[in-house]
């Protein structure tokens, strides 16, 4: 795991292809997710919660924001 240098997280526009998932890296100490889909990040400090292309919060995505 890597700590990536502070930056604007990726976002690209949802394909109903979503996936997301851990990447292993931290973006300033926060685990980054990244939707396998689109391309799109998440860090949990974020207002927004992604989903996947069922409409479901993936179960690690919803780990990480109880931590938040």
């Amino acid at each position: 795991m890597s700590d990536l240098a502070p930056r604007p997280l990726a976002a690209t526009g949802c394909r109903r292809e979503c996936a997301w998932s851990a990447t292993g890296d931290t973006l300033a100490g926060e685990p980054l997710f990244a939707c396998a889909g689109c391309g799109s990040e998440w860090v949990r400090s974020q207002e927004w919660t992604p989903v996947d292309w069922q409409g479901e919060v993936p179960a690690a995505v919803l780990t990480e924001r109880a931590r938040g």
